[in-house]
C-alpha cells in the first residue's frame, strides 16, 4: 500500500507541475527492489501510476481560463475573511470555477448589511479577472502557488456585490451551524478564552494573535492548537463513554459515532488534518463493527490515496502534509515505541519521532523549527489532553445546558489558564530555541526525504538508535553551507515603497541589516480599520532573513527615522536576535525609535557618523554621513560604503542632492568608480544630481520603490538622467528582490522577476 500511495503523490504533483517529475517513480522502484519485492508489485504499481497520472493531468488541464470581466452569480466558500472594510476568499463561480476574490465595502452601512449574509447567500457579481502579483522574494508568500493549492483558476478584484438568494443545501446548512457555534462561543465564553476555543472545538484560529502564533511556533506546540487526531480521539472516546454510560450498546454507538464524526470534521471547518483523522478513526470504527482486521497503516495510506484522488490539490496543503506524516512516522515507529518504559517515555519518543518525520516538511515550509519542541511538547500534551481540551468540551457542553455552571467553570478555569499562558511567554523568551538552517531546495529536500524514509526502512530491519543519524546528514550538510560560501552578497529586499537590503558577508563572518522597510500608517475610518495589518518586517524582510538560514543580525542599521525605512524594525527585533543597533545621531529621540526601546533588551545602541568605520576580513565599511548628532531630515541619514577587493557599494539612505553634494566636496577620489549605488530617496527628483552620478558612474544602481507608488518614485526626470548619462539601474518595483553576489573582483546579478 505505501508504494500506491507513493506513486499516487508523485503522478499527482507531475501532472500538476511538469511530466519530468515522474522520474522519481524511478527511485520509488529503486526502493521497491531493494525491498525484494515481487514482479507482479512493480506492474501493479506502474500501471496504477501511469491511470493515476492521466486522470490527474486531465483534470488539471480543465481548470477554466478566466479573462476580463466576470459578471454573474457566485458565492463565497468557508473561510473568507472580513477585515477591516474588506472581505476577501475562496468564491465559486456559477460554472463552478473557483477564484479568490475581494470586495471593498464602501460604507460602514453596507458592512453591517452584508456582513453576515456572505456565509450563507448567493451574490450577484461583477468584477475584472487578474493575475496574482509575483511574489517579492523567494520565500515570501506566492499568490499563485496559493491559487494552485487550492485549486482555483485566477483572482476576481470584484466591484459590485448583490445579494441574491440564501443558499440552500447540506453544506450551507451545516456552514450556518458553524457560523452560529463560533457567535455562541465568543458571547458565552469569557474573551481571554474565546480564541483558544475557537481553536480547539470548532478549527478557527482567526483570533489567535500574530504573538501568539510566534509563541506557539517557538515552542513547537502548534499543532495543539490545530484540531487533529488527537482531538478528535478524545472527543470519540468521551462520546463513546457517554453512549455507553448511558446504556447504549457497544455496536449502536460504533454506528452514531461513524455519522457523527463527519459532521464534527464539517463543523471544525473541513481542514485536512480534521478529514484525516475523522475518516481514518471512522474506518477503523467499521472495520471493528464488520470484523475486519485491517492494519492500522494500511488504513492511513488508503485514506491519502482517497483524498488525493477526490482532491488534487489537497496534497499541497501544510495540513495534509504534517498530518499524514506524522501519522506516518508514529505508526511506522512502533517498534521503537516498544522500547518505551514509561508514559513520558513515550510521549518524548513521539515528540521526536514525529519532529524526526516532518522536519524536511517544516523546513520547506517556516525554513526552521523549534528544538525545544521535544521537552516542551512533554508537558503540553498532556497538559492539554487532561486538561485544557476537555474543560473547553465541557465548558461548551455547559453553556447550552446550564450556563450558571459554565460561569462556575470558567470562574475555576480561567485563573489557571491565564498562568499557563503567562508561563508559555515566558518559556518562548528562551534564547536560541529555534533551528534556522533556511529553505532546502529540490535536491536536499529530496536528500532529507530520502534519509527519513531510509531511517523507517532500516527500522524494519532491526532497532538501533545510531540509524537515525542518516536521516540528518542532510539536514547538517544543508545548515553548514552558508559557512563554506566565500561569496559576498548583497541583497535590496522587495518591500514595496521603501528601502532595506540585507549583507551577508563571505563564510557567514557577519550578517547587517540595513532598513527595515514599513508602511506610512494613514488614519482610517473606523470600520476599515483592520485586525492583522500588512507588517512589512514581519511578513516580508523576516521570510526572506529566515529562508536565508538567518536567526541572528550581527548589526542592524536604520538609516534614518522614516516609516519606510525603519516601521519594520520593533518586528525584526521581535524575531530575531539583534547584537548592534545603528542610529543616525539624533533620531534616538524620533516616535519609531522610542517605540522600539521594549525590543532591545540585548541590544547595544550606536550612534555612528562621520568617519565612523570596521573591518571584517577584506571588507571595509566607513561611515560617510552625517557630521554631527543633530537630526534635521533625509541629509542626516547614514550614509554606509563598503569597500571589498576593490569594489564599492554605497548604501545613501534618503540622501538629497547638498547632502550628495556635501560627500563630493570631502570624499570626491574614495566614490569614483562606484560598483553598486543604492539609489538615494528612492530616486525622488531632490536626490540623484547629476554632478553627483557624473562622479561615481555607479556600474548598477538600484531603486528601491513600490509599483505605482502614490510619490510617483523615481521621477520620471531622474531615470532620464540616468539614461543620459549611460548608467544601468534596477528597480525593486520591476524586478523584485534584487541579489548582487560579489566573487573575485566582479559581481553578479539575479533579479525575482
Amino acid at each position: 500500500m505505501i508504494y500506491f500511495a507513493a506513486a499516487a503523490a508523485i503522478s499527482t504533483i507531475a501532472a500538476h507541475e511538469t511530466p519530468g517529475l515522474l522520474v522519481f517513480m524511478a527511485l520509488l522502484f529503486l526502493w521497491m527492489l531493494w525491498k525484494k519485492e515481487a514482479e507482479a508489485a512493480f506492474a501493479a504499481v506502474l500501471l496504477f501510476s501511469a491511470v493515476f497520472f492521466m486522470v490527474q493531468d486531465q483534470r488539471h488541464g480543465a481548470l477554466p481560463d478566466y479573462t476580463g470581466v466576470y459578471d454573474g452569480t457566485a458565492h463565497f466558500q468557508e473561510g473568507f475573511k472580513i477585515d477591516g472594510d474588506s472581505v476577501r476568499g475562496f468564491m465559486e463561480l456559477n460554472d463552478g470555477g473557483l477564484v479568490y476574490a475581494s470586495y471593498r465595502f464602501a460604507s460602514p452601512e453596507e458592512k453591517v448589511e452584508k456582513e453576515h449574509l456572505i456565509r450563507k447567500s448567493l451574490f450577484h457579481v461583477r468584477g475584472v479577472f487578474e493575475q496574482p502579483d509575483v511574489a517579492s522574494h523567494e520565500y515570501a508568500f506566492d499568490m499563485a502557488g496559493y491559487l494552485t493549492s487550492n485549486g482555483a483558476a485566477s483572482v476576481l478584484a470584484l466591484q459590485e456585490l448583490t445579494h441574491e438568494k440564501p443558499l440552500e443545501g447540506f453544506s450551507a446548512a451545516m456552514s450556518d451551524r458553524r457560523a452560529q457555534l463560533k457567535e455562541h462561543i465568543r458571547k458565552r465564553f469569557p474573551a481571554s478564552l474565546t480564541a483558544e476555543a475557537e481553536a480547539l472545538l470548532i478549527g478557527e484560529r482567526e483570533s489567535i494573535t500574530s504573538e501568539q502564533q510566534r509563541i506557539q511556533q517557538t515552542l513547537g506546540i502548534s499543532h495543539l492548537f490545530a484540531i487533529s487526531g488527537l482531538h478528535v480521539g478524545i472527543i470519540s472516546g468521551l462520546l463513546y463513554f457517554f453512549m455507553l454510560r448511558c446504556g447504549i450498546r457497544k455496536e449502536t454507538a460504533m454506528l452514531l459515532l461513524l455519522v457523527l464524526l463527519p459532521l464534527y470534521a464539517l463543523l471544525a471547518g473541513g481542514a485536512p488534518s480534521v478529514w484525516r483523522a475523522v475518516s481514518m478513526t471512522s474506518a477503523i470504527l467499521a472495520f471493528r463493527l464488520l470484523r475486519i482486521r485491517t492494519p492500522v497503516a494500511d488504513v492511513l495510506l488508503l485514506s491519502f490515496i482517497v483524498f488525493i484522488a477526490a482532491d488534487p490539490y489537497v496534497i499541497y496543503k501544510i495540513g495534509f502534509q504534517l498530518s499524514y506524516g506524522a501519522s506516518f512516522g508514529i505508526i511506522y515507529s512502533l517498534k521503537l515505541l516498544e522500547a518505551a518504559k514509561s508514559p513520558v517515555s513515550m510521549g518524548l519518543l513521539i515528540t521526536f519521532l514525529s519532529q524526526f518525520t516532518l522536519y524536511p516538511i517544516l523546513l520547506f515550509h517556516f525554513y526552521g523549527l523549534s528544538l525545544s519542541s521535544f521537552l516542551v511538547n512533554s508537558l503540553f500534551v498532556p497538559l492539554y489532553t487532561l486538561v485544557i481540551l476537555p474543560m473547553n468540551i465541557l465548558a461548551l457542553f455547559l453553556t447550552f445546558a446550564f450556563q450558571p455552571a459554565a460561569v462556575f467553570v470558567f470562574y475555576m478555569y480561567e485563573p489557571l489558564r491565564l498562568i499557563v499562558e503567562r508561563w508559555t511567554a515566558w518559556l518562548a523568551e528562551w534564547p536560541h530555541q529555534m533551528w534556522v538552517p533556511g529553505k532546502p531546495g529540490g535536491l536536499f529536500l529530496c536528500l532529507m526525504l530520502g534519509g527519513v524514509i531510509l531511517f523507517y526502512s532500516l527500522v524494519e530491519r532491526g532497532v538501533s538508535w545510531w540509524k537515525i543519524g542518516i536521516g540528518f546528514v542532510p539536514a547538517i550538510l544543508f545548515s553548514a553551507m552558508p559557512y563554506f560560501d566565500g561569496a559576498l552578497k548583497v541583497t535590496f529586499i522587495d518591500v514595496g515603497q521603501g528601502d532595506s537590503a540585507l549583507i551577508q558577508l563571505p563564510y557567514r563572518k557577519g550578517v547587517y541589516l540595513i532598513d527595515t522597510g514599513g508602511l506610512l500608517r494613514f488614519d482610517r475610518e473606523g470600520f476599515s480599520e483592520r485586525v492583522r495589518p500588512f507588517e512589512v518586517g514581519r511578513q516580508v524582510v523576516a521570510p526572506y532573513l529566515q529562508g536565508e538560514g538567518i536567526s541572528s543580525i550581527d548589526k542592524l542599521i536604520l538609516t534614518h527615522p522614516d516609516a519606510d525605512h525603519a516601521e519594520g524594525a520593533d518586528e525584526i527585533l521581535q524575531l530575531f536576535t539583534v547584537d548592534e543597533l545603528h542610529l543616525t545621531p539624533g533620531s534616538e529621540s524620533s516616535e519609531i525609535v522610542r517605540g522600539l526601546e521594549t525590543d532591545l533588551d540585548d541590544t547595544s545602541i550606536r550612534l555612528p557618523g562621520r568617519s565612523s568605520f570596521w573591518r571584517v576580513g577584506e571588507i571595509t565599511f566607513s561611515y560617510l554621513s552625517p557630521d554631527d548628532g543633530i537630526y534635521e531630515g533625509n541629509n542626516d541619514s547614514l550614509v554606509l560604503l563598503m569597500e571589498y577587493q576593490g569594489t564599492k557599494v554605497l548604501f545613501t539612505g534618503d540622501l538629497e542632492t547638498a547632502g550628495e553634494n556635501e560627500m563630493l566636496r570631502l570624499y570626491g577620489d574614495l566614490l569614483e568608480d562606484i560598483a553598486v549605488l543604492k539609489v538615494g530617496h528612492h530616486g525622488s527628483k531632490t536626490s540623484s544630481g547629476e554632478t553627483f552620478l557624473a562622479e561615481l558612474r555607479p556600474a548598477l544602481s538600484i531603486f528601491s520603490s513600490g509599483k505605482d507608488n502614490r510619490y510617483g518614485h523615481p521621477a520620471e526626470e531622474v531615470e532620464e538622467r540616468f539614461e543620459r548619462l549611460q548608467l544601468p539601474t534596477l528597480n525593486t518595483a520591476d524586478r523584485g528582490t534584487i541579489e548582487v553576489v560579489f566573487r573575485e573582483g566582479g559581481f553578479s546579478v539575479a533579479t525575482m522577476k
